[in-house]
């Protein structure tokens, strides 16, 4: 019998809450719904009652928890026997580009002083891995995602251009503007919607694939853009301006599939970004 699903029905038998359950084991509800469901067609028994007060063991689930209880402590037993000491498993951080580098920095001095024996690899976000730091709408369908911080995007513009010399770049000014956009940024396509609420349009919109090419068009001034703030301040020849419409931001965060359960590396990660008296 598959222990993983063991330990979601312990999980959910001592929760009483499929939601408080799927919360504890790092998955989704569904995930843990289906995993549920499938054990029960295992045992040929049902386990669990749903209401909308909650869950509630059948008189099978009794039965069962206490034996599952011990097979679990069995099996760390076996591990913990043969286990050796101050060996983990190595983590995989996929990790996207066009990130504030002194945070994900910070990010991963956590992960080194709360696994300082485990090796930590760096791949980028499109491999495989056991968890992306990307942005939220980068997510797939079946990904959980923890929010680790927001970063607020600023009107930029090279030096030379004339938006550049106002000092407060109003929603109208945009009008008649070349405008930079990177297709993926919500924060781009809402500035065109506003725009075109307003009645007002770009003379011209230019696609890049990426932020850093998003840059590199402001650096040739091509056009204006929004850009996350630390993408602009470090060169001498573009400059941000307060802008009087919506303020726009993304936000970054951990990301990992909710379809497996979480290797204890990552769960202990996970754990420490949850404690309530923590903070990123």
């Amino acid at each position: 019998m598959d222990l993983k699903l063991l330990r979601q029905f312990v999980a959910v038998y001592e929760e009483k809450s499929m939601t408080r359950a799927a919360v504890r084991c790092h998955i989704s509800q569904p995930a843990l719904s289906n995993n549920i469901r499938q054990l029960e067609e295992d045992l040929g028994h049902i386990l669990f009652e749903r209401t909308h007060h909650g869950t509630h063991p059948t008189r099978a689930a009794e039965l069962l928890y206490p034996v599952s209880l011990r097979s679990l402590n069995d099996f760390d037993q076996i591990s913990e026997l043969f286990s050796k000491p101050g060996i983990s498993s190595p983590l995989t951080l996929g990790v996207m580009p066009e990130l504030p580098q002194r945070r994900v920095a910070r990010f991963y001095q956590i992960i080194h002083q709360l696994l300082p024996d485990t090796a930590l690899t760096l791949v980028h976000h499109d491999q495989t891995c056991d968890a992306r730091i990307i942005i939220d709408v980068m997510k797939d369908g079946d990904e959980l995602f923890y929010p680790l911080w927001e970063e607020t995007y600023t009107f930029t513009a090279h030096r030379d251009h004339p938006l550049a010399r106002l000092d407060t770049v109003r929603t109208q000014d945009l009008d008649g503007q070349t405008f930079i956009i990177c297709p993926p940024c919500e924060s781009h396509h809402r500035t065109l919607g506003l725009l075109g609420h307003m009645g007002l349009k770009p003379a011209l919109t230019l696609s890049a694939a990426s932020k850093d090419m998003v840059r590199q068009l402001l650096l040739a001034n091509a056009g204006v853009s929004f850009l996350p703030g630390f993408m602009s301040s470090e060169w001498e020849e573009l400059v941000t301006r307060p802008f009087d419409g919506p303020v726009l931001s993304r936000t970054v965060g951990l990301s990992w599939s909710s379809n497996r359960l979480p290797s204890p590396e990552l769960q202990q990660l996970l754990h420490r970004l949850t404690d309530a008296d923590s903070c990123y």
